[in-house]
């Protein structure tokens, strides 16, 4: 910024403020200046041509009186013979003692109506300083006398209108414009205070906003202007703010929480076969540090998928047929467990990503058969809206659970040992698949079992039907 402009903003603005005005102003005034002028200018020369009309057949005549025709006493003419000496010569000249040169006669053989305009300056050593010493504009025509005499009859046009309007209007202007200019910043300051003060409340409340205190959130002034739209999105960016760092905590205390079990019963199984090396069974051993690895690789990884599952998923074309009978094919292929089959109605086209539909339909699998008797079913319905379904004749999940299986880490089986069961994010991990694929999830009612449903908008290759 500038030295010499102010740091403020109120200050600065009043200071702009200002200064455009005292500009608009002065170029408006030098505007309305030069007009009058030359309107007025305009004026006093077709006045004076009136009264060259009128004032050259009289001086033709012998008649040299200013009120022989029509002129007032500070009319400025001269007459001028053919060989250029001044025939007559008006009093308010004679009075002025001028030092000048008369304007030249009419040519020879010029016609009747000959007409001229020229310049003719009065000097004057001893009163220069008069305003009648100026050069003036001085229209002239031929006039011929009853004895023949040949006369070119000049009169001066007289600027003292145009020179007292201007005057009086540089005069005002000396005053309007600075007081307007000082108007306009007063104005100017004390509507950016009143603005100001909007933001000098949001400002002092982001002050107050650090990593423990997310959920301030600035006042919105009620005046529906600029100010109250940037108060609103500095709420909406706090609330996105708070939205991530609740998030991360989350993600934080969800790693910690369930890493640690894993992590403890590997540390305690290594520590006692290290302690007693020749008591230990070291392919149980084995077998028993593998189990924790592999629950300790799955953690991560749902942990991981939690941690980015605000991306959007890319419009590819996915057949959910193909993925369903895929899934379904590879757990028919265990030879333990409950028996998992399908029913698929034709194509079910959806647009999303392949790894991630492949994974809402595993998450749900996992479930089921984790919780079914003996038989798991996967249905699905294609069309405008894909709907799938998975259905287990397990012990079911009570109304007042459906929601809460969703949340992190719940498990309605909390006596269930911690290396049989999932790690408590699969269900959330599918419902956050559906959203983001612009569908749903959700628990329904069934006869048997949990009937869990995911309903998916269809896409077509081709354009949509109507």
């Amino acid at each position: 910024m500038s030295r010499w402009w102010p740091a403020s903003v109120r200050h600065g603005a009043a200071f702009a403020a200002a200064l455009a005005c005292g500009v608009v102003f002065s170029l408006g005034a030098l505007g309305v200046r030069a007009f009058v002028e030359a309107r007025l200018s305009t004026g006093a020369a077709k006045a004076t041509w009136a009264q060259v009309e009128r004032l050259a057949p009289t001086l033709a005549a012998g008649r040299t009186a200013p009120e022989d025709s029509g002129l007032n006493g500070d009319a400025m003419f001269v007459a001028v013979d053919d060989g250029g000496k001044a025939v007559v010569t008006s009093d308010s000249i004679i009075r002025l003692h001028p030092q000048w040169t008369l304007p030249p006669p009419a040519p020879a053989g010029a016609p009747g109506n000959w007409q001229t305009t020229t310049e003719v300056t009065l000097r004057s050593v001893e009163h220069s300083h008069w305003r009648e010493f100026r050069t003036y504009t001085a229209l002239g025509r031929i006039a011929t006398g009853t004895s023949g005499q040949r006369l070119t009859v000049y009169q001066f046009v007289l600027p003292w209108d145009a020179l007292n309007a201007v005057e009086l209007l540089d005069e005002s202007m000396e005053i309007f414009v600075p007081l307007a200019a000082f108007i306009a910043a007063v104005v100017a300051w004390f509507a950016l205070r009143r603005t100001l003060r909007s933001v000098d409340a949001i400002r002092s409340e982001l002050a107050g906003v650090n990593g423990s205190r997310l959920d301030r959130r600035v006042p919105v002034p009620p005046s529906r202007d600029e100010i109250s739209q940037l108060a609103v999105t500095t709420n909406e960016t706090l609330e996105r703010l708070q939205r991530a760092h609740d998030q991360q905590e989350r993600f934080v205390a969800d790693a910690s929480h369930e890493l640690r079990s894993p992590l403890a019963s590997l540390r305690t199984g290594l520590e006692v076969a290290l302690e007693h090396p020749d008591r230990a069974d070291w392919p149980t051993v084995a077998r028993q540090s593998l189990l924790d690895v592999q629950r300790l690789q799955r953690i991560t990884a749902d942990l991981l998928q939690l941690a980015v599952e605000d991306k959007q998923a890319p419009p590819d074309l996915v057949d959910l047929a193909e993925v369903v009978t895929e899934q379904v094919a590879e757990r028919s292929s265990l030879e333990c467990g409950p028996t998992v089959r399908s029913v698929v109605d034709g194509p079910a086209m959806v647009r999303g990503e392949l790894v991630q539909l492949e994974r809402l339909l595993r998450n749900l699998l996992d479930n089921a058969v984790r919780h079914a008797a003996s038989t798991v079913t996967v249905s699905l319905t294609g069309g405008r809206e894909v709907v799938l379904t998975v259905l287990d004749d397990g012990p079911g999940i009570p109304v007042d659970d459906r929601e809460r299986v969703f949340d992190r880490f719940v498990r309605l089986d909390d006596a269930r040992a911690r290396d049989v069961g999932g790690s408590g994010l699969g269900l959330t991990l599918a419902r956050g698949i559906a959203v983001r694929h612009g569908g749903s999830l959700c628990v329904e009612n069934s006869d048997t079992g949990a009937r869990l449903v995911a309903r998916l908008p269809g896409a077509f290759p081709g354009p949509e039907l109507p």
